[in-house]
């Protein structure tokens, strides 16, 4: 896989974790209803941070986090990276908003591609398999998004559909090759 390969394989696994999210309300990006499930907007905002502390932070000089707190607030088991908000309290942050870790996703992936196609050629053939697996990470996450929202949905006593009927997942519209 060429440079350019990865950078347009990025984008699209990025793509889905929002193509997921696309039928959610607000409202729906910060429910944690049980310990087990993880608020969407977590999701969102952790697969970011997992490319900050990654990639970012370890090969670009002087690189200074998007934001100080958010290891702390996308951080999950990683404990080498700092302490982090205990898993069950996820649901309790109404900050930062959806729309900051959609903007903090927007600037983490533009710095990604840009680093894809930057990075020192001797540096190139780990760093490749190092995002792959990334990117793997990233799709572990979107079926637990799947998952949590069906979780999130389910407890919803208004029970609302995730689709409309006859309606598909844009994730099928956008199959990843």
């Amino acid at each position: 896989m060429n440079r350019s390969q990865l950078t347009r394989y990025f984008l699209r696994v990025r793509k889905v974790s929002e193509d997921i999210c696309a039928p959610l309300e607000v409202e729906d990006y910060v429910i944690q209803p049980i310990m087990d499930v993880s608020p969407p907007k977590w999701h969102l905002g952790h697969t970011s941070w997992f490319y900050e502390a990654l990639f970012l932070d370890k090969l670009i000089p002087d690189y200074s986090a998007y934001h100080p707190d958010y290891a702390f607030v996308f951080n999950s088991y990683y404990e080498s990276f700092g302490t982090r908000i205990q898993r069950d309290s996820r649901g309790t942050l109404s900050r930062p908003s959806v729309e900051e870790t959609m903007q903090f996703r927007a600037a983490i992936t533009e710095q990604m591609c840009e680093l894809i196609e930057t990075i020192d050629e001797a540096k190139w053939p780990e760093f490749r398999k190092h995002v792959i697996l990334a990117l793997n990470h990233e799709q572990q996450h979107q079926e637990l998004l799947l998952t949590d929202i069906k979780f999130i949905f389910a407890t919803n006593p208004l029970r609302p559909a995730y689709l409309g009927a006859g309606s598909e997942p844009a994730v099928y519209r956008n199959p990843l090759p």
